[in-house]
Protein backbone atom coordinates (compact mmCIF):
# COMPACT_ATOMS: atom_id res chain seq x y z
CA UNK A 1 0.00 0.00 0.00
CA UNK A 2 1.23 3.34 -1.07
CA UNK A 3 2.38 5.98 1.64
CA UNK A 4 -0.04 9.52 1.33
CA UNK A 5 1.22 12.41 0.07
CA UNK A 6 0.67 15.40 1.85
CA UNK A 7 0.98 18.20 -0.38
CA UNK A 8 0.30 20.97 1.76
CA UNK A 9 2.93 20.29 4.80
CA UNK A 10 6.56 21.52 2.79
CA UNK A 11 9.27 19.14 4.09
CA UNK A 12 13.47 19.35 3.81
CA UNK A 13 15.80 17.45 5.34
CA UNK A 14 19.92 17.32 4.71
CA UNK A 15 21.57 13.90 5.09
CA UNK A 16 25.59 13.44 5.82
CA UNK A 17 27.67 15.43 8.56
CA UNK A 18 26.08 17.31 11.15
CA UNK A 19 22.85 16.40 9.48
CA UNK A 20 21.30 15.85 13.29
CA UNK A 21 21.35 19.27 14.27
CA UNK A 22 20.51 20.85 10.94
CA UNK A 23 17.27 19.50 10.62
CA UNK A 24 16.62 19.89 14.18
CA UNK A 25 17.73 23.50 14.12
CA UNK A 26 17.16 24.68 10.50
CA UNK A 27 15.05 28.52 10.25
CA UNK A 28 15.28 28.97 6.47
CA UNK A 29 16.23 27.40 3.32
CA UNK A 30 17.73 28.50 -0.30
CA UNK A 31 18.63 26.63 -3.14
CA UNK A 32 19.66 27.53 -6.54
CA UNK A 33 20.01 25.62 -10.14
CA UNK A 34 21.14 27.56 -12.39
CA UNK A 35 22.71 26.59 -15.88
CA UNK A 36 25.48 27.97 -17.39
CA UNK A 37 28.09 29.73 -15.55
CA UNK A 38 26.22 30.50 -11.78
CA UNK A 39 27.39 27.47 -9.41
CA UNK A 40 24.65 25.24 -7.79
CA UNK A 41 24.25 26.59 -4.31
CA UNK A 42 22.64 25.82 -1.06
CA UNK A 43 22.38 28.47 2.04
CA UNK A 44 21.12 27.40 5.08
CA UNK A 45 20.47 29.34 8.30
CA UNK A 46 20.22 27.55 11.88
CA UNK A 47 18.89 28.65 15.60
CA UNK A 48 22.15 28.79 17.51
CA UNK A 49 20.53 29.18 20.91
CA UNK A 50 22.22 26.63 23.45
CA UNK A 51 24.32 25.15 20.57
CA UNK A 52 28.07 24.68 20.70
CA UNK A 53 30.27 23.32 17.79
CA UNK A 54 30.29 23.82 14.30
CA UNK A 55 29.69 21.91 11.29
CA UNK A 56 32.85 21.51 9.43
CA UNK A 57 33.57 23.13 6.31
CA UNK A 58 34.39 20.97 3.17
CA UNK A 59 31.67 18.38 4.89
CA UNK A 60 29.14 16.70 1.98
CA UNK A 61 25.65 17.59 2.33
CA UNK A 62 22.72 15.85 0.37
CA UNK A 63 19.74 17.87 0.06
CA UNK A 64 16.36 16.58 0.04
CA UNK A 65 12.97 18.78 -0.80
CA UNK A 66 9.42 18.35 -1.24
CA UNK A 67 6.71 17.97 0.84
CA UNK A 68 5.46 15.72 3.57
CA UNK A 69 5.43 11.76 2.77
CA UNK A 70 7.56 12.91 -0.99
CA UNK A 71 10.89 14.03 -0.79
CA UNK A 72 12.98 14.31 -4.26
CA UNK A 73 17.01 14.42 -3.78
CA UNK A 74 18.48 17.73 -5.08
CA UNK A 75 22.03 16.79 -4.81
CA UNK A 76 25.06 16.90 -3.34
CA UNK A 77 26.84 19.67 -1.80
CA UNK A 78 30.35 20.59 -0.22
CA UNK A 79 30.06 23.38 2.67
CA UNK A 80 32.36 25.84 1.54
CA UNK A 81 31.92 28.64 4.27
CA UNK A 82 30.03 28.74 7.69
CA UNK A 83 29.13 32.44 9.36
CA UNK A 84 28.45 32.30 13.03
CA UNK A 85 26.34 35.51 14.56
CA UNK A 86 25.86 36.20 17.96
CA UNK A 87 22.31 37.93 17.68
CA UNK A 88 19.77 36.66 16.76
CA UNK A 89 22.11 33.39 17.64
CA UNK A 90 22.20 31.98 14.23
CA UNK A 91 24.25 30.11 11.94
CA UNK A 92 24.63 30.69 8.08
CA UNK A 93 25.71 27.13 6.10
CA UNK A 94 26.86 27.88 2.83
CA UNK A 95 27.42 24.96 0.30
CA UNK A 96 28.18 24.57 -3.28
CA UNK A 97 28.03 21.83 -5.96
CA UNK A 98 30.24 18.81 -5.14
CA UNK A 99 33.13 19.66 -7.28
CA UNK A 100 33.77 22.97 -5.86
CA UNK A 101 35.42 21.56 -2.58
CA UNK A 102 36.91 24.22 -0.57
CA UNK A 103 41.06 22.76 -0.40
CA UNK A 104 42.07 23.58 -4.42
CA UNK A 105 44.28 21.16 -5.38
CA UNK A 106 44.40 21.04 -9.07
CA UNK A 107 44.07 24.96 -9.28
CA UNK A 108 40.53 25.23 -10.34
CA UNK A 109 40.26 28.75 -9.18
CA UNK A 110 43.52 29.43 -10.76
CA UNK A 111 43.57 32.19 -13.91
CA UNK A 112 44.98 31.19 -16.84
CA UNK A 113 46.10 32.98 -19.97
CA UNK A 114 46.52 30.75 -23.14
CA UNK A 115 45.60 29.64 -26.31
CA UNK A 116 44.36 27.20 -28.20
CA UNK A 117 44.48 26.56 -32.41
CA UNK A 118 42.64 24.50 -34.59
CA UNK A 119 40.92 22.16 -32.20
CA UNK A 120 36.89 21.10 -31.52
CA UNK A 121 34.93 23.00 -28.58
CA UNK A 122 34.52 19.41 -27.61
CA UNK A 123 38.44 18.70 -27.52
CA UNK A 124 39.23 22.11 -25.87
CA UNK A 125 36.49 21.02 -23.35
CA UNK A 126 37.43 17.44 -22.60
CA UNK A 127 41.50 18.53 -22.48
CA UNK A 128 40.69 21.16 -19.53
CA UNK A 129 38.34 19.45 -17.39
CA UNK A 130 40.37 16.40 -17.31
CA UNK A 131 43.47 18.58 -15.58
CA UNK A 132 40.80 18.71 -12.77
CA UNK A 133 40.05 15.37 -12.46
CA UNK A 134 36.80 15.43 -13.59
CA UNK A 135 34.87 13.01 -15.80
CA UNK A 136 33.90 14.92 -18.88
CA UNK A 137 30.60 14.38 -20.67
CA UNK A 138 29.84 15.82 -24.31
CA UNK A 139 27.07 16.02 -26.74
CA UNK A 140 28.39 14.65 -29.55
CA UNK A 141 27.91 17.86 -32.16
CA UNK A 142 30.43 19.49 -30.45
CA UNK A 143 32.60 16.99 -31.73
CA UNK A 144 31.81 18.86 -35.04
CA UNK A 145 32.78 22.65 -34.25
CA UNK A 146 36.60 23.69 -35.21
CA UNK A 147 37.54 26.20 -33.64
CA UNK A 148 40.41 27.83 -35.63
CA UNK A 149 41.83 30.29 -32.50
CA UNK A 150 40.29 31.41 -28.75
CA UNK A 151 42.33 32.85 -26.17
CA UNK A 152 41.66 32.62 -22.38
CA UNK A 153 42.84 35.41 -21.23
CA UNK A 154 43.44 35.64 -17.26
CA UNK A 155 40.74 33.50 -16.59
CA UNK A 156 40.23 30.35 -14.44
CA UNK A 157 39.81 26.96 -16.97
CA UNK A 158 35.80 26.44 -15.82
CA UNK A 159 34.93 30.73 -16.55
CA UNK A 160 36.84 30.33 -20.13
CA UNK A 161 34.53 26.72 -20.92
CA UNK A 162 31.65 28.48 -19.91
CA UNK A 163 31.97 31.40 -22.01
CA UNK A 164 33.04 29.31 -24.84
CA UNK A 165 29.92 27.29 -24.71
CA UNK A 166 27.76 30.39 -24.12
CA UNK A 167 29.17 31.36 -27.77
CA UNK A 168 27.86 28.42 -29.28
CA UNK A 169 24.18 28.12 -26.95
CA UNK A 170 25.55 25.36 -24.58
CA UNK A 171 26.23 24.95 -20.96
CA UNK A 172 29.04 23.74 -19.48
CA UNK A 173 28.16 22.60 -16.26
CA UNK A 174 28.85 19.99 -13.00
CA UNK A 175 26.64 17.10 -12.58
CA UNK A 176 27.24 15.05 -9.61
CA UNK A 177 30.74 13.48 -10.49
CA UNK A 178 31.05 14.53 -14.34
CA UNK A 179 31.35 17.68 -15.97
CA UNK A 180 28.83 17.99 -18.80
CA UNK A 181 28.74 20.42 -22.19
CA UNK A 182 25.43 19.82 -23.74
CA UNK A 183 22.73 22.74 -25.35
CA UNK A 184 21.31 24.65 -23.88
CA UNK A 185 17.66 24.86 -24.02
CA UNK A 186 16.75 21.56 -25.35
CA UNK A 187 14.20 19.12 -23.87
CA UNK A 188 16.59 17.10 -21.50
CA UNK A 189 18.90 17.96 -18.65
CA UNK A 190 22.43 18.08 -19.28
CA UNK A 191 23.00 14.33 -18.52
CA UNK A 192 21.24 13.49 -21.09
CA UNK A 193 18.27 12.18 -19.20
CA UNK A 194 14.71 13.28 -20.74
CA UNK A 195 12.33 15.44 -18.39
CA UNK A 196 8.59 15.86 -18.51
CA UNK A 197 7.36 19.42 -19.10
CA UNK A 198 6.55 20.83 -15.10
CA UNK A 199 2.75 22.01 -16.49
CA UNK A 200 1.18 25.55 -14.76
CA UNK A 201 -2.30 26.37 -14.42
CA UNK A 202 -3.33 29.75 -13.09
CA UNK A 203 -5.61 29.55 -9.97
CA UNK A 204 -9.50 30.31 -10.40
CA UNK A 205 -8.54 32.54 -7.04
CA UNK A 206 -5.23 33.79 -7.50
CA UNK A 207 -4.27 36.23 -5.17
CA UNK A 208 -0.93 36.86 -2.83
CA UNK A 209 -2.78 36.24 0.32
CA UNK A 210 -3.93 32.96 -0.85
CA UNK A 211 -0.08 31.91 -1.08
CA UNK A 212 -0.08 28.21 -1.11
CA UNK A 213 -1.85 28.18 -4.90
CA UNK A 214 -0.82 31.72 -5.88
CA UNK A 215 1.10 32.12 -8.95
CA UNK A 216 2.55 35.06 -10.44
CA UNK A 217 4.35 35.53 -14.10
CA UNK A 218 6.21 38.74 -15.90
CA UNK A 219 6.95 38.34 -19.50
CA UNK A 220 10.09 40.41 -20.63
CA UNK A 221 10.23 40.93 -24.57
CA UNK A 222 12.55 43.42 -25.34
CA UNK A 223 11.70 45.25 -29.09
CA UNK A 224 15.12 46.92 -29.53
CA UNK A 225 18.21 45.81 -30.73
CA UNK A 226 16.64 42.35 -31.84
CA UNK A 227 19.02 40.28 -33.77
CA UNK A 228 17.42 38.68 -36.81
CA UNK A 229 21.08 37.35 -39.02
CA UNK A 230 24.40 36.32 -38.41
CA UNK A 231 27.09 36.51 -40.51
CA UNK A 232 30.84 35.04 -40.51
CA UNK A 233 33.78 34.62 -42.49
CA UNK A 234 35.88 31.44 -43.05
CA UNK A 235 39.09 31.05 -45.01
CA UNK A 236 40.11 28.45 -46.89
CA UNK A 237 43.40 26.49 -46.31
CA UNK A 238 44.83 25.93 -49.93
CA UNK A 239 44.56 29.46 -51.33
CA UNK A 240 43.93 31.45 -48.47
CA UNK A 241 40.78 33.30 -49.46
CA UNK A 242 38.33 34.69 -47.29
CA UNK A 243 34.89 34.32 -47.81
CA UNK A 244 31.35 35.10 -45.69
CA UNK A 245 28.60 32.96 -44.76
CA UNK A 246 25.28 33.93 -43.45
CA UNK A 247 21.59 32.82 -41.94
CA UNK A 248 18.72 34.85 -41.45
CA UNK A 249 18.21 38.01 -42.39
CA UNK A 250 19.42 41.19 -42.79
CA UNK A 251 20.57 43.67 -40.92
CA UNK A 252 23.78 40.85 -39.95
CA UNK A 253 25.55 40.66 -36.94
CA UNK A 254 29.25 40.00 -37.67
CA UNK A 255 30.49 36.98 -35.49
CA UNK A 256 34.74 37.87 -34.60
CA UNK A 257 36.46 34.67 -34.89
CA UNK A 258 37.21 33.32 -38.29
CA UNK A 259 36.44 29.99 -39.14
CA UNK A 260 38.37 26.74 -41.39
CA UNK A 261 35.35 26.25 -43.34
CA UNK A 262 32.25 26.76 -44.68
CA UNK A 263 30.57 23.67 -42.61
CA UNK A 264 32.09 25.35 -39.41
CA UNK A 265 30.92 28.88 -39.94
CA UNK A 266 27.57 28.06 -40.75
CA UNK A 267 26.69 26.11 -37.62
CA UNK A 268 28.71 29.10 -35.50
CA UNK A 269 26.20 31.50 -37.70
CA UNK A 270 22.90 28.72 -36.54
CA UNK A 271 24.27 28.60 -33.18
CA UNK A 272 24.44 32.07 -32.40
CA UNK A 273 21.20 32.73 -34.50
CA UNK A 274 19.25 30.34 -32.14
CA UNK A 275 20.93 31.59 -28.88
CA UNK A 276 19.84 35.23 -29.45
CA UNK A 277 16.08 34.19 -30.77
CA UNK A 278 16.02 32.32 -26.90
CA UNK A 279 17.76 34.53 -24.79
CA UNK A 280 15.17 37.80 -26.46
CA UNK A 281 12.33 36.71 -24.51
CA UNK A 282 11.88 35.42 -21.04
CA UNK A 283 9.43 34.57 -18.72
CA UNK A 284 10.14 35.35 -14.68
CA UNK A 285 7.41 33.59 -12.77
CA UNK A 286 6.81 32.62 -8.97
CA UNK A 287 4.87 29.59 -7.82
CA UNK A 288 4.47 27.51 -4.65
CA UNK A 289 7.20 24.86 -4.60
CA UNK A 290 8.10 22.26 -6.93
CA UNK A 291 10.66 20.38 -6.72
CA UNK A 292 10.55 18.50 -10.04
CA UNK A 293 11.47 22.31 -11.30
CA UNK A 294 15.07 22.22 -12.42
CA UNK A 295 17.33 24.18 -14.46
CA UNK A 296 17.80 22.82 -18.08
CA UNK A 297 13.70 21.26 -17.49
CA UNK A 298 11.00 22.54 -19.40
CA UNK A 299 7.78 24.36 -17.99
CA UNK A 300 4.16 24.80 -19.72
CA UNK A 301 2.22 27.54 -18.89
CA UNK A 302 -1.19 26.25 -19.97
CA UNK A 303 -4.37 27.69 -22.14
CA UNK A 304 -5.30 29.58 -18.55
CA UNK A 305 -2.56 32.05 -18.99
CA UNK A 306 -2.89 35.12 -21.72
CA UNK A 307 -1.66 34.16 -24.89
CA UNK A 308 1.74 35.81 -24.80
CA UNK A 309 2.82 33.77 -21.75
CA UNK A 310 1.66 30.25 -23.19
CA UNK A 311 3.40 27.79 -24.28
CA UNK A 312 6.49 25.75 -23.69
CA UNK A 313 10.17 27.30 -21.94
CA UNK A 314 13.02 26.14 -20.82
CA UNK A 315 14.11 27.06 -17.41
CA UNK A 316 17.56 28.51 -17.05
CA UNK A 317 17.57 29.04 -13.29
CA UNK A 318 15.62 27.93 -10.19
CA UNK A 319 15.56 29.66 -6.54
CA UNK A 320 13.58 27.54 -4.25
CA UNK A 321 13.07 29.09 -0.80
CA UNK A 322 11.16 27.88 2.79
CA UNK A 323 10.53 29.00 6.12
CA UNK A 324 8.40 28.77 8.87
CA UNK A 325 6.38 32.56 7.41
CA UNK A 326 6.27 31.69 3.74
CA UNK A 327 6.34 28.06 3.52
CA UNK A 328 8.08 26.81 0.17
CA UNK A 329 7.85 28.68 -3.15
CA UNK A 330 10.02 28.73 -6.03
CA UNK A 331 11.25 31.35 -8.71
CA UNK A 332 11.78 30.27 -12.20
CA UNK A 333 13.84 32.25 -15.32
CA UNK A 334 12.84 30.89 -18.37
CA UNK A 335 13.23 31.42 -21.88
CA UNK A 336 11.87 29.94 -25.24
CA UNK A 337 13.42 26.35 -25.83
CA UNK A 338 15.82 25.45 -28.97
CA UNK A 339 14.10 24.52 -32.03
Amino acid sequence: MSKAVNMTVPQVRVSGAGAEVINQRLLSWERIDAAGMETDQLRLTLDTTGQTGLPQEGATLTWFEGYQGSLKQKGQFIITRITPRLFPPTMTIVATATPFQTEDNTGLKQRNSRSFENMSLADIFMTLIRLHGFTPKVTSQFEKIQIAHADQVNETDLGFLSRLAKEYDAVAKPVDDMYVLASAGQSHTVTGKTIAPVVLSVPSHNRPSNAGQFINCQLDKPSRGKVTGVKALWTEEESGLEHEVNVGNAPFKGLPQNYLSHETAMQACQDHLQKVQREGMSVQVSVPGDPHLVAEGLLELDESFPPEMRGIWSIDKVTAKGDCQSGYRCALVATLPAQ
